[in-house]
């Protein structure tokens, strides 16, 4: 079976990082994590997390060594997308493999071990970029329940894709999508906390990312802050960048019943039904 590399990143995001690698860790072969040398974003903002704290997790992780931390200077460019680019090839030429995987720090995969176990070995010897499902939640309630990201019947068949797979001699051009013409969609779901968290995290991360030029003028923040448990049914086709689908709806749950949504839909997803 081919080898597998992952570049991930660590950045203000560094929390969500150990639960992340807990996901994929199993099924890959190297990981390859990105740090700033100054601590600084890729938008040239100063940004710090517990170091003590992840170096904790991740050494109780790595129980076979496949971690190692890649320091540089990925603030070079007042352009945020263009660090974000230049990082994720950085690492990628860090990889000792050839088929390297792009998980970002707030992503948990749902259904690691059908993805990598039945479908990669099917497509291991074709130069194709992977593309896979995001389940998107949207924001916490007070009261114990979650907003997820839906169809307007509730499901999450094609809500939303993103690219994250590709062979070491493609070059990352936007984000995690590469030169490379030739994609195909996979069954890998993907749970992205994205702009679910509180909001402080939530600042930071629409002032660091790659985006962060074009979010801080996005009215999707102001209507997210007004979102609760008395009014989420009213939003509908509500996303407002231009960047990707809209969406169509919210579903709401008791996050205790998350994880077990998130892998009745990538079964749904992987059976193509």
């Amino acid at each position: 079976m081919r080898k597998k590399s992952v570049i991930s990143l660590i950045s203000y995001d560094a929390a969500y990082l150990a639960n992340s690698i807990r996901t994929y860790y199993n099924y890959v072969d190297e990981i390859v994590l990105g740090l700033d040398e100054n601590r600084i974003s890729w938008s040239g903002n100063a940004f710090s997390f517990d170091e003590e704290e992840l170096w904790s997790e991740l050494s109780e992780i790595d129980g076979d060594n496949k971690i190692e931390i890649i320091e540089g200077n990925f603030h070079r460019s007042q352009i945020p997308i263009e660090n974000d680019n230049h990082e994720r090839n950085y690492l990628k030429e860090h990889c000792t493999n050839d088929w390297v995987f792009s998980f970002d720090a707030d992503e948990e995969l749902v259904n690691a071990e059908q993805y990598f176990n039945k479908y990669c070995p099917l497509v291991e010897d074709y130069n194709l970029d992977h593309q896979f499902y995001w389940i998107l939640p949207y924001k916490r309630l007070s009261n114990g329940e979650i907003l997820v990201i839906t169809k307007e019947d509730g499901n999450l068949q094609n809500n939303e894709v993103q690219g994250f797979v590709t062979d070491k001699e493609n070059t990352f051009n936007y984000c995690r999508w590469t030169n490379n013409p030739k994609r195909i969609q996979s069954p890998l779901a993907i749970l992205h906390w994205s702009f679910c968290r509180p909001p402080n995290e939530l600042d930071l991360k629409v002032n660091n990312f790659g985006h962060s030029i074009e979010s801080k003028q996005d009215p999707f923040y102001e209507i997210q802050a007004k979102v609760d448990e008395t009014n989420w049914q009213q939003l509908k086709n509500f996303k407002t960048s231009n960047m990707g689908p809209q969406w169509e709806s919210l579903t709401k749950m008791k996050e205790s019943d998350l994880l077990k949504f998130c892998k009745e839909q990538a079964n749904l997803m992987y059976s193509g039904e």
